[in-house]
């Protein structure tokens, strides 16, 4: 795939999909009837979720915010690229700040083969070992049943690590969302100094929207003498993503689009995708990969890809649930037999199908997939797909009765 070659995109959003979810979640309502997304600013200046680890890996148990402490809360996983990436910005920041800033690392999501499987513990006990003083503050578990992602972290409406909180010395939520390492940094400095007002912070993230086309101009500008970028097709594109600045990068990427139509569906299209869904801006996503179905339904890699990101492998949907179906059926309808490819996206179609409230097809679905899996694992790699299909079928049987 060639959006592999570029290592900026390990900057992309790493995104909870079944791992973050209850084993045996309740028949999702209609859209109609679901609740409003979660706004993270009704958390802001209220008392943070009780504490409750399955254990502690590093360091003393946290039992109370302390007062005159900021705390900085960060949600992530061992298989999380870009959690990882951050964990040595955020021991810098604990070390800078002793006594004053506590980092405190919260695994979440980690692989479960079932719902009382603790084997994760050790998966994180080990990655924690072996990080050493590379991470230097105090790291948790969450518990089996997930009591940190559904009091913590869902709240926040991210829907993707690394998503931390910033505690204010007053105990209270002072900031919560997805943020670069140096934003966390940035923000919790301010907090602690007593500066930071989240009123200032929306209106400054809503500027920058407003001021990234012309950061992308000048991106360009700056890549054309240099004569950098990607490949020289995209200028601009990797300066605004070597800062973290995702709304410049999109700027960047249109410009290009414009420029070149072809290079967009070479593979950047997946660029685009993963910053939107960096963005967390649901509508936002569902509208490109709308576009991106009306004018590529045929082609089997963009369905492929844009089903993989919008098809709720787990309780939450995230997004438009008939336009999932739709990229998981033409997916499915384009893989070709008896290859990887096609068990995969015949068990994402399954799960489509089990959003839209279409058990019994979604039952045949997954089971045709794993049928396929065990038949073709002696010659094909299907990794943890048989797993996947086996828990999806447990969920719909517990939901169906």
């Amino acid at each position: 795939m060639p959006v592999s070659r570029y290592w900026f995109l390990a900057f992309a959003i790493a995104l909870v999909v079944l791992a973050g979810e209850s084993a045996f979640p309740e028949l999702p309502p209609p859209a109609s009837a679901r609740p409003a997304r979660p706004d993270p600013m009704e958390l802001i200046g209220k008392p943070p979720p009780p504490f409750v680890v399955s254990r502690w890996i590093k360091g003393p148990p946290l039992d109370r915010f302390e007062p005159g402490k900021v705390y900085v809360v960060d949600f992530w996983a061992t298989w999380c690229g870009p959690c990882k990436a951050a964990i040595p910005r955020l021991t810098k920041l604990a070390k800078e700040h002793p006594g004053m800033i506590e980092v405190v690392g919260v695994s979440i999501s980690e692989r479960q083969d079932t719902p009382a499987d603790t084997a994760y513990i050790d998966v994180v006990r080990r990655f924690v070992d072996a990080m050493g003083d590379r991470m230097d503050y105090r790291v948790a578990v969450d518990t089996p049943d997930k009591r940190m992602h559904s009091t913590w972290f869902k709240p926040t409406g991210t829907g993707g690590i690394p998503t931390a909180y910033i505690i204010g010395t007053n105990g209270l939520v002072a900031w919560t969302g997805i943020g670069t390492p140096a934003e966390v940094e940035r923000i919790a400095i301010a907090v602690l100094a007593g500066t930071f007002d989240i009123g200032r912070e929306t209106e400054r993230e809503r500027q920058s929207e407003l001021d990234a086309t012309k950061r992308s101009a000048a991106d360009i500008a700056t890549a054309k003498v240099r004569n950098a970028g990607t490949d020289g097709k995209f200028p601009g594109y990797r300066e605004a993503m070597v800062r973290g600045d995702a709304a410049a990068a999109l700027a960047s990427l249109e410009t290009a689009f414009k420029s070149d139509p072809a290079s967009e569906i070479d593979a950047a299209y997946q660029w685009k995708l993963m910053l939107l869904l960096q963005r967390n801006k649901t509508a936002e996503v569902d509208r490109y990969a709308r576009d991106l179905l009306e004018r590529h339904g045929d082609n089997e890699d963009i369905m492929g890809f844009v089903s993989a990101c919008i098809v709720a492998t787990g309780q939450e949907t995230r997004f438009d649930t008939q336009l999932a179906f739709e990229t998981a059926r033409r997916a499915d309808a384009a893989a070709k037999p008896d290859t990887r490819w096609a068990q995969f996206s015949k068990w994402r179609l399954g799960w489509a199908q089990y959003h839209l409230g279409e058990r019994d097809k979604a039952v045949v679905s997954v089971n045709t997939a794993l049928a396929n899996v065990r038949r073709l694992k002696a010659t094909l790699d299907f990794g943890n797909l048989e797993a996947e299909c086996e828990d999806a079928l447990r969920l719909f049987d517990a939901n169906a009765k």
